[in-house]
């Protein structure tokens, strides 16, 4: 019965590991994210006999997920970095990699200034690509809040990063 229990558990990182990895990383930073990741699947691991539908695991651990964010950016002294290779690199070198590689200093260092409950929700939006009504439903506050916290974060940005970005 207990290698039942495994094999289950083995199906679900299989499953879900790079999701998870990806969401935590949208919204703690790269640094962090395996970090979080660690976490969410040890609770999940002693949680999953309570997952009552298994056609939601997927809903089920992006919360658990956004939880565990939540509790890591709450902690005080925890500054979110995205890339620290990059440190030892010359100036020339740091550029090329960040220009292949898509990352924007700018737009990092405007995100991390960001709350992480609003952080939390562009990463549910956007980079998971839900609804407002299952990003709600995923934090577990009214569609309205959902809204007004996409809302904030999103004027921000745009004030963060001046009138360069929609």
């Amino acid at each position: 019965m207990a290698n039942d229990g495994n094999q289950a558990f083995e199906r679900l990182v299989d499953r879900h590991a790079g999701d998870i990895h990806g969401l935590a990383a949208a919204i703690v930073g790269i640094d962090h994210a395996g970090d979080v990741t660690q976490d969410v699947l040890f609770l999940a691991w002693r949680k999953l006999p309570s997952l009552r539908d298994p056609d939601r695991t997927a809903a089920w651990l992006r919360r658990i997920v956004v939880n565990r964010c939540v509790d890591h950016g709450r902690r005080a002294g925890r500054e979110v970095r995205t890339i620290p290779i990059l440190d030892g690199l010359d100036p020339r070198q740091r550029r090329a990699s960040l220009e292949t590689t898509g990352y924007d200093p700018e737009l990092d260092r405007a995100l991390r200034s960001l709350p992480v409950e609003q952080r939390a929700v562009l990463a549910l939006h956007y980079a998971a690509d839900l609804t407002i009504a299952d990003v709600a439903a995923t934090l577990d506050v009214p569609v309205g809040t959902a809204k007004s916290r996409l809302n904030a974060a999103l004027t921000r940005l745009r004030s963060e990063l001046g009138e360069r970005r929609p």
